[in-house]
């Protein structure tokens, strides 16, 4: 058996949803200088009793939050005004970012990559939204410390258009190098077939 193993993060991509309930996107745009992405899921679960015995259980997948961080997302326009629409931001007529108090951020989709050591992982995350950035700016001594913007942001799990109970409701999908679809994966975001469950022919 192959061993694997992924390392590091890049090719983060983020597309502006235009429609929550039809689940439909803009094209996602590549966002250089990746430095971390953490995502921690929100799963919670219990258990009721009756009858001296358990009666029910169960469990509830709420998505998950995290922290993304990057380097470079404000070197042009067209990265300005994206985060502007990411964070409730506002780009001013002549250019300035206008630190706005009350506009709603857009929602959005989040694409990232892990490489691997046999086979690489990218990942989308179809219901994100991202919270105003948070930075550190320190005075260079011996070493320079270059400033990175970090991204607090939640997701949360989306009803497909097609499926039963179990398969309906998700938070994203993954996919691996030797796919058909990983050489596309950062065209589009793709929901068709995310609630058809793989048919495995028994021997």
């Amino acid at each position: 058996m192959p061993k694997n193993g992924y390392f590091g993060v890049k090719n983060s991509h983020f597309a502006i949803c235009t429609d929550e309930e039809k689940l439909t996107y803009n094209k996602p745009v590549h966002v250089p200088g990746t430095v971390s992405i953490s995502m921690e899921p929100s799963v919670e679960s219990a258990t009721s009793y009756a009858d001296n015995e358990t009666w029910l259980d169960k469990t509830q997948d709420n998505g998950g939050s995290g922290t993304m961080s990057f380097f470079d997302v404000e070197s042009t326009p067209e990265l300005r005004r994206l985060l502007a629409d990411l964070t409730g931001y506002m780009v001013t007529k002549d250019g300035r970012m206008s630190l706005t108090a009350n506009k709603k951020p857009k929602k959005f989709a989040f694409m990232c990559e892990q490489p691997g050591h046999v086979m690489g992982k990218r990942r989308c995350l179809l219901m994100c939204e991202m919270s105003k950035p948070k930075n550190e700016a320190n005075t260079n001594q011996d070493s320079p410390e270059i400033t990175a913007l970090e991204f607090p942001f939640k997701w949360r799990p989306v009803s497909l258009p097609t499926g039963d109970e179990d398969t309906k409701r998700t938070s994203g999908y993954d996919s691996y190098s030797g796919l058909s679809d990983y050489a596309t994966f950062f065209d589009a975001v793709k929901i068709d077939g995310l609630s058809e469950v793989e048919v495995v022919e028994e021997p």
